[in-house]
C-alpha cells in the first residue's frame, strides 16, 4: 500500500500539471490576428467558450505581424465568444462584411458573447453572439484582419468551421 505522503505528492503533481495537452481527437478552436501597416502591441484577439472551466485566451502580435491563440476541445460541438481589444486612441473602421459577420443573430435572441466585456477600457470589435462550431474534429478559426490606411485601421474579419450563431 502506498504511504499517504506518496499518495498526496501524486495528487499534487496531477493538479500542478493543469490541463491535458490538445490531442488528435480534439477540436482545436483558434483566432488569427494579422496586421498590415501597422505595429501596435496593443490589440489583442481573443476567444472563450461557454465551456464552465475555460479561461480566455488571447495573443497580441507584440512586434510581429500576427498572432495566433488557441485551444484544443473534446467533444464539439462548442459555444465561442470572439472579440478584437483595439487602443481607444486607435481611429478605426471595420469593414462591411465583417460588421454583417459580428452582428449576426443578434436581433434574434442569441446567446451572448461570453467575452463582450473582456477589452475592459479599451475599444472593442466583438460579435453580439456566441457561435457554435461545427460537430467535427476539424479546425475551427476566428480571423482578424488589419490594416492601416491613411490615419485609419481598417478591421476585417471572417471565419471558418463554424455553423453560426448559437441561438
Amino acid at each position: 500500500m502506498a504511504s499517504p505522503r506518496l499518495l498526496l505528492a501524486l495528487c499534487t503533481v496531477t493538479l500542478l500539471s493543469g490541463a491535458p495537452a490538445a490531442s488528435a481527437n480534439d477540436q482545436t478552436i483558434q483566432t488569427v490576428l494579422t496586421l498590415s501597416g501597422i505595429n501596435n502591441s496593443n490589440i489583442r484577439a481573443a476567444f472563450k467558450t461557454t465551456d464552465a472551466f475555460d479561461s480566455v485566451h488571447s495573443c497580441s502580435a507584440g512586434s510581429g505581424s500576427s498572432c495566433t491563440a488557441s485551444n484544443g476541445y473534446g467533444s464539439p460541438p462548442k459555444n465561442v465568444g470572439n472579440i478584437l481589444c483595439l487602443p481607444s486612441n486607435l481611429t478605426y473602421s471595420i469593414t462591411n462584411s465583417c460588421q454583417s459577420l459580428l452582428a449576426s443573430g443578434a436581433s434574434q435572441d442569441c446567446k451572448g458573447n461570453p467575452i463582450s466585456n473582456y477589452c475592459g477600457g479599451d475599444s472593442s470589435a466583438a460579435a453580439s453572439c456566441a457561435w457554435r462550431t461545427n460537430n467535427n474534429k476539424s479546425l475551427t478559426s476566428w480571423n482578424w484582419n488589419l490594416s492601416f490606411s491613411n490615419g485609419i485601421v481598417s478591421v476585417d474579419c471572417s471565419n471558418s468551421n463554424y455553423q453560426g450563431y448559437t441561438p
